[in-house]
């Protein structure tokens, strides 16, 4: 259920990064490479993690914060998903 539901964030956050034109290369680039890091840790399993799926959710925070103001929308998204990784121990 878990997966499930990161996975629609996921989609969510790619749908708002299309809808978003006003980020800057840098960002983009940095919630892209999120998103998929993300992917790739759902296709695993629980067993399979890595100490780098643990700093996922410190750089989800970080983005958190750098969109905060600018772009709510996203923040809102980043958060969700920043959520839905620590319920499932990451």
């Amino acid at each position: 259920m878990e997966r499930a539901r990161l996975r629609e964030e996921l989609e969510r956050l790619h749908e708002e990064l299309q809808r978003t034109p006003s980020i800057d290369a840098e960002s983009r680039q940095l919630l892209s490479e999120l998103a998929r890091d993300i992917r790739t840790l759902l296709e695993r399993s629980d067993d399979e993690r890595s100490e780098s799926d643990a700093s996922l959710g410190e750089r989800l925070r970080e983005a958190t914060e750098r969109f905060e103001e600018s772009h709510p929308a996203l923040t809102s998204l980043v958060g969700r998903i920043a959520d839905q990784l620590s319920r499932m121990g990451i």
